[in-house]
């Protein structure tokens, strides 16, 4: 049996990583006023994204999911011929439309996929699941890279049993994000007609260099802390993933990072090092890739995020 997952392209995991093990991206597009760009991982457009696109504030941009009819399309050209069972990994369901056009598009694959097996002369039938992954960025990251290591430490791996997993498993992701500049934070907010981040925040933020730390998890995503300076924050949170190294509260062995522009700039961390070594000494898996442009346009240049699954 041939299992395949596909996950759209807000997951947060290196494109090689990615393309190592056969995983199907499903690009989202983004909008700028009248010009369209589509995200489909590639780091090097990444990079130039951040530096050419987004940097401009008064920019209106939005994120626009895969259609039901382009994910129905892309599954019966490209995947109902390569696999026999599917997984698809999409972005929480609280947060974008993917998971719900997947769902919907599912029906009509499911109803036409027979006449492309058989012209490639491939028997038995196709299936496909869509999972609500509860999670952002960093956090879809983690739960693909699990399910990718599940699969190759089963001999005979069973679909049923890979969905099981993946459920249970996604309750412990937790990730983490922290935007250097506020006014991205606030602008796609008020865009969604969410006012939580308010005109006197935003000021009171920007002068005093007060950064959010924003937690992912179960399909929630809620400010933790507040802290003066991006340094200051991005330590916190790669020290409280030293701690669940440390305290072996891991479920599972990577911490996966992103940052919205050249990854190097990750080094310049105080704790990148510390993170580093105790992440080798305990055999943990340190991934790192550039942040997808769906989330830079919510988060904007510069921002950081970090993802892991522990016992919290």
């Amino acid at each position: 049996m041939r299992i395949g997952l596909v996950v759209d392209s807000a997951c947060d995991l290196p494109l090689s990583l990615l393309r190592e093990h056969n995983v199907e991206i499903m690009p989202i597009a983004l909008r700028f006023g009248n010009d369209r760009y589509v995200d489909e991982r590639d780091p090097d457009a990444t990079v130039q994204f951040y530096q050419q696109l987004i940097p401009e504030h008064g920019l209106s941009a939005e994120s626009e999911p895969f259609s039901v009819d382009q994910i129905s399309d892309l599954f019966l050209e490209r995947m109902v011929t390569r696999f026999d069972r599917v997984l698809v990994v999409a972005i929480a369901s609280s947060r974008s439309e993917i998971f719900n056009n997947a769902t919907r598009a599912s029906f009509a694959i499911l109803k036409g996929y027979r006449q492309r097996r058989q012209a490639e002369g491939l028997e038995g039938n196709f299936m496909l699941r869509v999972l609500d992954s509860g999670q952002l960025f960093t956090g879809e990251g983690v739960l693909v890279w699990e399910l990718l290591r599940w699969l190759q430490s089963q001999p005979e791996p069973h679909f049923d049993a890979l969905q099981r997993h993946a459920e249970a498993f996604k309750q412990n992701v937790y990730a983490y994000a922290v935007p250097q500049d506020l006014f991205y934070l606030r602008a796609r907010a008020r865009q969604r007609g969410d006012r939580s981040v308010g005109w006197l925040q935003f000021q009171m933020g920007s002068m005093l260099d007060i950064k959010p730390i924003v937690e992912a998890h179960q399909g929630d995503t809620h400010p933790i802390g507040k802290v003066r300076h991006f340094e200051t924050a991005v330590d916190q949170v790669m020290t409280r993933a030293i701690e669940r190294i440390e305290g072996k509260r891991l479920l599972s062995p990577v911490i996966v990072m992103s940052y919205a522009g050249k990854t190097a700039a990750l080094r310049k961390f105080p704790m990148y090092q510390r993170l580093k070594v105790r992440a080798a000494e305990a055999g943990v898996t340190l991934l790192e890739s550039p942040m997808s442009t769906t989330a830079g346009i919510y988060l904007g240049p510069g921002a950081f995020s970090l993802g892991y699954a522990a016992r919290d």
